[in-house]
């Protein structure tokens, strides 16, 4: 009787062991990948996100519906921004904590469904491969689109096993149509996943009939709730068919998406070997132990979950190809990963040889945190508090900005809110996405006009080193005089902008 209270004494302090170990890989994970996010630089992107935000609802829906991607991200940037006066570091939360919730979801339900060892393994790589850090601050809706998605592959298991109650078609239903709202992987990964339950539903239909039932009005209720986005879809595909500046390259793009998970802020050269290095070892657990083990292992929740990502991924290069304008993009595969890191988590948690599987774990730590390393060089670097200090300093209330490279331009006008001019010299067609930055921004097709009536400074924005719009402006008014040019070089996305200073003056009678 004493052994048997002894043995579960070891069993229990054992578990607490595992559980309180599980749970400092998720605080310690959180705080790893929130070393770099307090900071209020911008790229082109992100000032999207942050400028489209700031208007109603109506209003979101109306210019997203002429942008490349659904709407609910900016829903909730809103509803943030509204709170907290669209601070630049509040609205990175979202992106923040959706990858600490896709890590706690190992603790909460992986680790229920598919054991501790699964469940602690996806919390870890969740937490420190290096795309997490990555995109951790990244103020889009990719880390959103990674929370739902996963979410999504949850609960489709688990209906798929037979837990069909209402709560969980439910979830099931709303996650697979908000992640359809997030993104159009998101909308690929809810149409696949929807489709390989319903095959399962109808082929076991005379075991399955009220879960088929139940399945089906999920699905139209979903159908009925994107109806409205559809419409918008369609109307997307035809703008982005005509064109669009995103190319496919080989080996280029073959290698951005194999490092996608593992090169972070490292080189393309470093992400290639580790990312080797890990499918390597999946083969080998694969091949030389779990198919060897006498016990037949289940091999349906690491199967689907990479097929579904590269069949997205086929997917995506297939449309391609049709339309003649590239919708794979690496960063995208980020709505994705979610269940890309389950399919590993599974596979190494396989692996019965503890060293191997701390080696393993080791090796993604220590790339990680090089990674981690020269991403909070990137976003802290003080040339990038040089050049947001130069705009506040210098830029007066009642200056004008012009620029040609909305690239560079977007992002002035997000941080100055002066009045500004995009000057769409090569004719984008995208006034209506870019209402985004109205109404301190307005896209103009000409500068004759400015340049010969105004009178006053006008704060000309360029990307990289360049004078061209100065010179452009310079032959059209002879009474403009320069007072100053500074060319920055920022550490974050290693973005230049020259920004130039000019004043025009009244003719001289």
């Amino acid at each position: 009787m004493k052994n048997l209270e002894l043995v579960k004494t070891k069993t229990n302090k054992k578990e607490n062991i595992i559980k309180y170990s599980h749970i400092a890989i998720i605080v310690l994970g959180a705080i790893f990948i929130s070393l770099s996010v307090f900071h209020s630089n911008l790229w082109f992107d992100e000032s999207y996100s942050v400028d489209i935000a700031k208007h109603s609802f109506s209003e979101i829906w109306t210019i997203g519906a002429n942008d490349v991607h659904p709407i609910l991200y900016y829903f909730v940037l809103h509803i943030i921004g509204m709170i907290t006066n669209y601070n630049i570091i509040a609205l990175r939360m979202v992106s923040l904590i959706s990858l600490i919730l896709v890590g706690v979801l190992g603790y909460t339900y992986i680790r229920k469904d598919f054991g501790e060892k699964t469940g602690i393994i996806f919390s870890f790589l969740v937490f420190f491969l290096p795309v997490t850090a990555e995109y951790a601050g990244e103020l889009r809706m990719y880390s959103l689109g990674m929370l739902l998605g996963t979410i999504l592959g949850i609960y489709a298991y688990r209906l798929y096993k037979g837990k069909e109650s209402i709560k969980n078609f439910v979830i099931f239903g709303l996650s697979s149509l908000l992640v359809s709202y997030t993104h159009y992987y998101g909308l690929m990964l809810a149409g696949i996943i929807n489709l390989l339950l319903f095959i399962y539903y109808i082929k076991n239909r005379k075991t399955k009939g009220k879960a088929l039932r139940n399945f089906i009005i999920t699905a139209v209720i979903q159908v009925v709730l994107y109806l409205p986005w559809l419409f918008v879809f369609l109307g997307q595909l035809k703008s982005v068919s005509k064109g669009f500046w995103i190319t496919l390259t080989f080996p280029g793009t073959l290698i951005e998406i194999l490092n996608m998970q593992f090169v972070g802020t490292l080189s393309s050269t470093i992400g290639l070997i580790f990312a080797i290095a890990v499918f390597l070892y999946l083969i080998y657990i694969y091949i030389f132990k779990i198919r060897k083990q006498k016990e037949k292992i289940e091999m349906k929740p690491t199967v689907i979950p990479f097929l579904i990502y590269i069949g997205i991924i086929l997917i995506a290069l297939g449309i391609s190809l049709c339309m003649q304008s590239v919708i794979l993009l690496y960063r995208y595969l980020l709505i994705l990963t979610g269940l890309f890191i389950f399919g590993i988590a599974y596979i190494v948690s396989k692996d019965n040889n503890k060293y191997r599987v701390s080696i393993f774990c080791l090796v993604v730590l220590i790339v990680s945190l090089f990674s981690n390393i020269g991403l909070i060089n990137e976003n802290y670097d003080t040339r990038n508090e040089v050049f947001l200090s130069y705009l506040h300093q210098n830029i007066k209330e009642d200056d004008i900005i012009l620029y040609s490279d909305a690239i560079s331009g977007a992002v002035v006008t997000t941080y100055l809110g002066n009045q500004s001019y995009f000057y769409d010299k090569n004719h984008w067609n995208v006034e209506e996405a870019y209402k985004a930055y109205a109404p301190q921004m307005e896209i103009v097709y000409s500068i004759d006009d400015l340049i010969k009536n105004h009178k006053g400074r006008i704060v000309l924005v360029e990307g990289g080193d360049s004078s061209e719009l100065l010179s452009e402006v310079e032959k059209m008014n002879d009474n403009c005089e320069t007072i100053s040019r500074e060319v920055f070089e920022t550490g974050y996305k290693e973005n230049t902008y020259t920004i130039e200073i000019i004043e025009i003056n009244e003719n001289e009678k």
